[in-house]
């Protein structure tokens, strides 16, 4: 009876986890921890070259010279920080054809 209550209470702990809380095991230490980093939703990139990536209402600009890492996994991630101006990119992985 314990163990089935046990069980149930990680499962409705595990249900409210935000969707980023299982971060890839890839992302690098020096990027970002489990509640900064995100799979991209969409990603654009802008006439001057700057890159726009987003994860729901999360929304970083990459500017041209930033630089860019290959994603593992091919598909796109970011990392991001408060600079106390808003959200700046830490890292940024795209897949190799981007």
């Amino acid at each position: 009876m314990i163990t089935r209550l046990l069980l149930l209470s990680l499962l409705c702990v595990a249900a409210f986890l935000p969707p980023h809380a299982s971060a890839h095991s890839w992302y690098p230490k020096r990027c970002c921890n489990d509640h900064d980093c995100y799979p991209a939703d969409a990603v654009r990139r802008l006439s001057d070259g700057t890159l726009v990536l987003s994860r729901g209402a999360i929304l970083v600009r990459v500017p041209q010279s930033f630089p860019i890492e290959t994603s593992p996994d091919g598909k796109p991630h970011f990392c991001v920080f408060d600079s106390g101006w808003g959200l700046e990119a830490r890292c940024v992985f795209l897949p190799p054809e981007a």
